[in-house]
């Protein structure tokens, strides 16, 4: 029973911790895509691509959620432009077969610019500034409790 309790608040901890440091939605949505998402000849399966794209797009949206908002409300015509230069990006970049994209890490590189692309338009439409210490805060505490659970464990 202890042991199912430890499992379990280690994953919830894990899960929490990933969630706050959610910072390269796009950037994992491609890698997801080209991990998952390649037919035999080299080409995306579009469907499954979609499908991760609205992953990463409820990435950014659960990272952003004051600019999420504020887009929502068509104010803020930064992240359509952040949209805009990613498109861009891709057709400027793209070779026509996904599979070299994916190993070459070009298309990678879009995907990472637009990253930094949403979070300064998400700053520019009143989003707070993640707290430096949020992350390195986390996964001390992250640590601190699986050791504390662990040592719990074997006791029980």
């Amino acid at each position: 029973m202890a042991k199912t309790i430890l499992i379990g608040t280690i994953i919830a901890l894990l899960l929490f911790s990933g969630a706050a440091s959610a910072i390269n939605c796009a950037q994992s949505a491609y890698s997801q895509s080209c991990a998952s998402c390649l037919l035999p000849d080299g080409k995306m399966d579009q469907e499954c691509y979609k499908a991760k794209q609205s992953s990463g797009i409820g990435c950014i949206s659960a990272a952003h959620p004051i600019a999420s908002a504020a887009y929502a409300a068509g104010k803020c015509p930064g992240i359509d432009a952040c949209a805009s230069a990613l498109t861009t990006c891709k057709a400027q970049m793209a070779t026509g077969n996904d599979s070299e994209d994916c190993k070459d890490g070009i298309m990678a590189e879009c995907f990472r610019e637009s990253d930094a692309c949403v979070d300064k338009a998400a700053l520019d439409c009143g989003e707070r500034p993640p707290d430096a210490c949020q992350g390195p805060a986390g996964l001390i505490l992250l640590a601190v409790g699986s050791v504390f659970l662990l040592g719990f464990a074997r006791k029980g």
